[in-house]
């Protein structure tokens, strides 16, 4: 067949021709041209600049030698793509411009490299014990840069969320402004220590919080200012549970500050930077005014109703709507049985006063009473209480924005997604985005029950990691550890890919990514694809890959051609002239290493040999039915043949007999006449 006519027709003659010509960027002095333009130099390593798992290299620029920039090389982690765009079109003097970005070699891999413009200033978590205490005046204008900072990032729509001491500069020697480095590096706060985080994102693993809000930023840049304020950095030995404790108890100012001495006009600052309600803290325009000595609400409530009756849960007293969300949600058990025993309501009702709150949760009881899965009921009782908290799934948390990059984590680790699917088939996250006064659920979020219960290849679970995150990449175990984000780099990474051909160049996983990636517009290809006939599902995928190489390349693709070639068995044995199949084999033989998918397609695809080979069978068949249906009439027919054949001989043989008789009788008489 194909595929050992490929194997003996030296396929190992072009395996490294593709991996030789992209290396070919990496010079022989380790030197790597990015662009035509950046030149980034391994050989030269910044360490002060590392940050978000990324590795700082010097780099040049051949254009314009005056520039002092370096590189960071995205060899551990993931970035966030998406953001690119935005940050290199961003020019702000305390954000760290992104000069360029591309893909790079770097240790025999493809990956992501950012081009910056290198800091002028020393870095923030350099303390000196010999300095004075910061001023008031140097305190306003490192607030004011830290939020200006953010207020830029929130008009293009973007978080930072790596805003913590070892990622901000100071602008210049002065220490008057600072300046934030990189953000996109890493997927959100994968390196952000627990104490630069919010309550609600300190019980979600980093790869569950989502893109975060502006107001989580926020509350990152008090914790700086508390730390650059105090002198010294900042770090807690404390469990994240006991943290969480500490902070609801006291304050976060109060445990972040440790009660040491912050001058007064500072503390007021900083208490509404790292209030644990986001609605209360300040933002840029609202510092600006403060400064200015403009009228300014600043007055801490709590929007969470206090009561003075205390809701025990498992030994805990609760007094305000968040820490009794939190006990219910760390204990399901003891909660539950408060919310059945009728405790729950009559705390609402007589502690909170809150007449609102208990008719939700009433209604909510009454709705959920036959529901045999308590967890539900737990969820939604949780999210009425306060929606700010994240939600349980197993035993762990996420929010409904870091459901895409969960899924990726689960399935990058070989972790169970049962308890995702659970969440999924709920309700639940529709009831929380309900509950949310600021925030939207995706437009697509209403069909993740339906890609679900679809076992069709593209949907499931994959298609909602990759529908729901445009960041994310395709981690499909057909390419191996490639960095694939987008569709050429997956045609690249499957020809990469030297596993053994007989498994077809596709999985769900790829499916998926490819739907979320074109479009609706190969919607008709995903039916084809799960389609009960192999040689409609590997024509399916050899005209879409075809199509990707032609509109966005790579233009060689020799090892996936072969690939392909391999694959089409089926297609070949669709065509019912066995001639025709050799000639079919032989000719894709002679493209088996043109590199160019578009050319199985002009062979497999031949509607006119299509249409010959179907009118030869129907002929074929036509003329085979008949002689089947003559053979049948014949043998049909044998027993009354025989019986005609017995009579007639014993009538030939009766005649024949007395034929005989009369001859004799005949002869004998004319002998007796002559004689």
């Amino acid at each position: 067949m194909v595929d050992e006519l490929i194997e003996e027709e030296n396929v190992n003659e072009n395996e490294h021709k593709e991996l030789d010509d992209v290396s070919s960027g990496v010079s022989s002095d380790n030197l790597f041209l990015l662009k035509e333009r950046y030149e980034i130099n391994y050989n030269l390593p910044l360490r002060e600049y590392d940050t978000n798992g990324a590795h700082a290299y010097e780099a040049k620029d051949r254009t314009n030698s005056n520039r002092e920039l370096f590189a960071l090389v995205c060899d551990k982690e993931f970035p966030r793509l998406s953001y690119l765009p935005y940050l290199k079109s961003i020019d702000s003097p305390h954000i760290l411009k992104l000069v360029e970005y591309g893909q790079v070699i770097y240790r025999d891999a493809e990956i992501i490299a950012l081009i910056y413009q290198r800091p002028t200033g020393a870095r923030a978590d350099i303390f000196n014990s010999d300095e004075e205490k910061m001023s008031v005046e140097t305190f306003k204008s490192l607030t004011t840069s830290l939020l200006n900072a953010c207020d830029v990032l929130k008009t293009f729509g973007l978080t930072h969320r790596a805003i913590r001491l070892d990622n901000i500069f100071y602008k210049d020697s002065t220490k008057q402004e600072l300046v934030v480095g990189d953000c996109s590096a890493a997927f959100p706060s994968t390196y952000q220590p627990l104490i630069y985080e919010t309550v609600e994102n300190t019980l979600c693993p980093s790869y569950s919080r989502g893109n975060g809000s502006v107001d989580m930023d926020i509350y990152a840049c008090g914790v700086v200012l508390t730390a650059l304020a105090l002198n010294h950095n900042i770090t807690s030995e404390f469990s994240p549970q006991e943290m969480i404790k500490q902070k609801l108890r006291n304050g976060s100012f109060a445990f972040i500050s440790g009660n040491e001495k912050i001058p007064g006009r500072m503390t007021a600052v900083l208490r509404f930077l790292l209030d644990d309600n986001p609605e209360k803290r300040i933002d840029y325009s609202q510092i600006i005014n403060y400064f200015d000595g403009k009228t300014v609400n600043l007055a801490a409530v709590d929007s969470n109703d206090r009561s003075s009756k205390a809701l025990i849960i498992n030994s805990e007293k609760c007094y305000t709507r968040k820490s009794a969300a939190l006990a219910i949600l760390n204990n399901p058990d003891f909660g539950l049985e408060v919310i059945q025993s009728g405790k729950l309501l009559e705390w609402v009702k007589s502690g909170l006063g809150n007449e609102k709150l208990h008719g939700k949760i009433s209604n909510l009881l009454s709705a959920e009473k036959e529901n045999p899965d308590k967890r539900q009921l737990l969820a939604k009782v949780c999210i009425y209480l306060d929606s700010s908290f994240p939600l349980r799934c197993g035993d762990s948390y996420l929010f409904p924005e870091g459901l895409a990059k969960t899924i990726f984590y689960c399935k990058k680790n070989n972790i169970s997604t049962s308890a995702l699917n659970n969440l999924i088939n709920s309700d639940i996250i529709k009831l929380w985005y309900q509950e949310q006064p600021y925030l939207r659920a995706p437009s697509n979020a209403s069909e993740f029950k339906i890609y679900l219960s679809r076992r069709d290849l593209g949907y499931g679970l994959d298609r909602i990691m990759y529908d729901f995150d445009e960041d994310l990449p395709c981690i499909s175990p057909i390419i191996g550890k490639a960095f694939v984000y987008n569709t050429s780099r997956l045609l690249a990474a499957l020809n990469n890919n030297r596993s053994n051909f007989t498994h077809p160049p596709f999985d769900g996983n790829i499916i998926a990514y490819l739907r979320c990636k074109m479009g609706k517009k190969i919607d008709g290809i995903i039916v084809d694809v799960n389609a009960n006939q192999d040689a409609i599902k590997i024509a399916a995928i050899i005209r879409l890959y075809a199509n990707i190489q032609n509109k966005q390349g790579p233009a060689q693709l020799t090892n996936l051609t072969q690939w392909l070639i391999n694959s089409a068995k089926p297609i070949i044995a669709s065509y019912h002239n066995i001639k025709y199949q050799k000639y079919l084999e032989q000719e894709l033989l002679k493209v088996s290493k043109s590199g160019k998918i578009m050319d199985i397609v002009d062979i497999l695809e031949n509607e006119e040999a299509r249409i010959k080979d179907k009118t030869d069978f129907t002929e074929a068949l036509k003329t085979a039915n008949f002689l089947i249906a003559e053979k049948n009439k014949i043998l049909s027919g044998d027993n009354r043949i025989d019986e005609e054949a017995r009579d007639l001989a014993l009538r030939f043989s009766s005649i024949l007999s007395v034929l005989t008789m009369l001859s004799t009788f005949v002869f004998s008489i004319i002998y007796w006449m002559i004689k």
